[in-house]
């Protein structure tokens, strides 16, 4: 298939999503095409007309390669936005970069640096930096969209989410595990977390799954995101024959748990997302135990199939095939985009103001990289359902091949997930 031609279409359809949300309903019921009149407010100076919004991210640190794809990845899509206008054709959007190091109190520090710069935070790196962040965002009626999956924030009237939940993740792996016959009714499935709320979301997916698909629940092991030894955790698992477990670390656990897994003989399938494999694995001798035991759980599909119109759109946006922390930031960016569109639209770009345009909204569309983000009133918002299943292969982009696109369940979504 000519990759110009779909890399047109793709835009084509950004294009479309940018435009069709300036088209709103008047309060006498009249459509009306014209944003309503705006003020200057921090972040947002009317003679200049620039949106400028707020990512905050590990810069530096351990966590630096991978946030640095997301700033990339996000920034492809507000160089879109910008070539075709800007916000309602019009306002280009600037990006103001913080360094929260993954470290709550920098975040802390670094917000009270650029609050008055920006209308919102188009993204927030960390599970505990959001938590710091929230009462300030309480304070100072402001928006920030976390860069997390956890469902425990989709319904604040600060924050804004995009991703499919860990809950959400957890349940479709495994059941298309089982419909796959890789865990059957008389298979032990365990769990390796994080000893934090990103863990016990993970677990009580894992719980959930056990009731709906009938294996039986195994030992639950934890560990500290800093940990490198992880003999212990993988012994108890081996001791209790589980063919499956739920591993929740990130990339810099991965290797450490290669290495405590084949001095131990061990090796079930292990479940987990995206980030928790790293290009320059490839390279190494632990890539082929990732591509005989590893399920991953992440966006899109393939990174180079430019069928998917968002996939198409940032393939050609950024000149070269993504990585998937790429389409994590990209389609934060698209969040970001359709809501400052819709607070362009009611007239009001204050923090009360892109609070009250999450709630005039209905979803969040992502041309094909994941299901919708329902938005609206704050306790009726939900996360989208849907995950992309993957084998790891080094030779593939991102050492991600697709195996499902836009799974769901056939049980459907968990309770609260």
């Amino acid at each position: 298939m000519n990759t110009r031609i779909i890399g047109t279409v793709g835009m084509a359809a950004a294009a479309l999503l940018l435009t069709s949300c300036a088209v709103q309903t008047a309060p006498d019921g009249s459509a009306s095409g014209s944003a309503a009149a705006l003020a200057s407010v921090p972040g947002f100076d009317l003679s200049d007309g620039t949106i400028h919004v707020g990512q905050m991210t590990a810069l530096s640190g351990p966590l630096a390669p991978s946030s640095n794809e997301q700033v990339a990845g996000q920034q492809a899509y507000w160089d879109y936005v910008n070539a075709t206008g800007g916000i309602a054709g019009k306002y280009p959007v600037k990006v103001v970069t913080a360094d929260n190091q993954y470290n709550p109190q920098l975040a802390v520090q670094e917000y009270q640096r650029i609050k008055g710069d920006v209308v919102m935070l188009s993204g927030v790196l960390g599970d505990a930096s959001t938590e710091a962040l929230i009462p300030l965002l309480q304070q100072n009626e402001a928006v920030a969209l976390p860069s997390t999956q956890s469902s425990r924030f989709t319904q604040n009237a600060n924050l804004g989410m995009t991703f499919t939940s860990y809950q959400s993740n957890v349940w479709n792996a495994l059941s298309y595990m089982f419909e796959k016959g890789q865990i059957t009714r008389s298979s032990v499935v365990c769990s390796m977390i994080q000893a934090d709320q990103s863990g016990e979301a993970r677990q009580t997916a894992l719980e959930y799954a056990a009731k709906q698909l009938g294996f039986t629940l195994g030992p639950k092991t934890e560990f500290a995101p800093t940990d490198t030894a992880f003999t212990a955790q993988v012994q108890t698992l081996k001791n209790a024959n589980c063919a499956a477990v739920v591993f929740g670390g990130a990339t810099n656990n991965v290797p450490n748990l290669v290495a405590a897994a084949t001095q131990l003989d061990y090796a079930p399938i292990w479940e987990a997302e995206f980030f928790a494999i790293a290009q320059s694995f490839k390279d190494t001798d632990i890539a082929g135990y990732l591509k005989d035991h590893f399920v991953i759980t992440g966006l899109g599909g393939n990174l180079d199939d430019t069928s998917i119109e968002g996939m198409a759109l940032l393939n050609t946006q950024l000149g070269k095939t993504p990585t998937m922390q790429n389409v994590y930031g990209f389609m934060q960016a698209m969040t970001a985009a359709t809501i400052l569109e819709k607070a362009v639209s009611l007239g009001d770009l204050s923090g009360t103001g892109i609070m009250a345009a999450m709630t005039a909204l209905d979803k969040v569309s992502y041309m094909g990289l994941n299901g919708d983000m329902t938005y609206g009133p704050v306790d009726e918002r939900m996360q989208p359902d849907t995950s992309a299943i993957f084998s790891y292969d080094p030779a593939a982009p991102g050492s991600l091949k697709d195996l499902a696109t836009m799974y769901v369940a056939p049980g459907g979504r968990g309770p609260g997930f």
